[in-house]
């Protein structure tokens, strides 16, 4: 049986711990909950660390996280789409989305590109190329360096058009 979570069981598992204040809770563990949707946590305004892994959660809101978190763990859930859910999570650094049902990388990488600390890891194929084209400020990508020649190829790929214009254009002094 899949159970909701309500805000007495979130104030239960934090008295459980001896935490008696919202301003004490800066990490939150409600993975393996068999929660199928996710709690309004927006009352912890110093919550950094989010476990909400290994449950049946389909569907994200924005007004369940707080701005200022910076890992996220999504793994193991049903998730469906992440639009107009973690746009404004500039603060992530950590997102864990493995194991779900998203489909539409360009959607997924609109709604990442304020995200300007995330360090995302995927094995995907075509996965770097993309994200690196999506989010061009990222400066390191699954643990290594965004090269310059990375740049370059996934600006071909993805920006078909725009490099057909660049090869085109020919830049040179005039000869008198």
């Amino acid at each position: 049986m899949v159970f909701p979570v309500c805000e007495k069981d979130v104030d239960y598992s934090l008295q459980k711990r001896g935490i008696r204040r919202d301003r004490d809770v800066c990490q939150l563990s409600l993975a393996t909950k068999k929660l199928t949707s996710v709690p309004d946590l927006s009352r912890f305004h110093f919550l950094r660390t989010l476990w909400l892994n290994n449950n049946k959660i389909k569907e994200l809101s924005c007004r369940s996280f707080n701005c200022c978190l910076t890992e996220l763990y999504l793994q193991n859930n049903n998730i469906k789409s992440v639009s107009g859910a973690l746009s404004h999570l500039t603060c992530l650094q950590i997102l864990f989305l493995h194991n779900n049902w998203i489909r539409g990388l360009e959607d997924t990488m609109h709604e990442l590109r304020r995200m300007q600390q995330l360090h995302p890891i995927s094995h995907e194929l075509c996965y770097r190329h993309h994200v690196i084209h999506s989010l061009p400020s990222l400066q390191i990508l699954d643990g290594k360096e965004v090269k310059p020649a990375e740049r370059k190829t996934s600006f071909q790929i993805y920006s078909q058009d725009g490099h057909r214009i660049l090869q085109s254009v020919a830049f040179g002094r005039r000869q008198s």
